[in-house]
């Protein structure tokens, strides 16, 4: 996506690829695998069925969108960077790096 120094927008553009097509497949594919795994057949297996309904759900509605939502946070990264950036490359200050560790 860039020229090397500008790992932040390309971290963040893969994390919401990723968590969009996860968010995705687990639209998709949860329900059937949950129903699969677990029978509510007995009065204590109805209750972890629908404890595991219930997360799964709040997954689906917010995974997806959080995907999208960092897909368009490396856009604007990006577009930040060309707009800002019209010097050379040394010239230009150093944006978007992960913060040094503590140590």
């Amino acid at each position: 996506m860039g020229d090397g120094d500008d790992r932040m927008p390309r971290a963040t553009m893969w994390w919401g690829i990723a968590l969009l097509f996860g968010g995705g497949a687990l639209i998709v594919l949860a329900p059937t695998i949950v129903n699969v795994l677990v029978t509510p057949n007995t009065e204590s297996f109805a209750a972890v069925y629908e404890l595991i309904v219930t997360i799964v759900s709040v997954l689906q509605a917010t995974i997806p969108p959080l995907g999208a939502s960092l897909i368009a946070a490396a856009l604007v990264m990006r577009h930040l960077d060309r707009r800002l950036g019209r010097g050379t490359r040394d010239e230009r200050p150093k944006r978007w790096y992960f913060p040094p560790s503590a140590e």
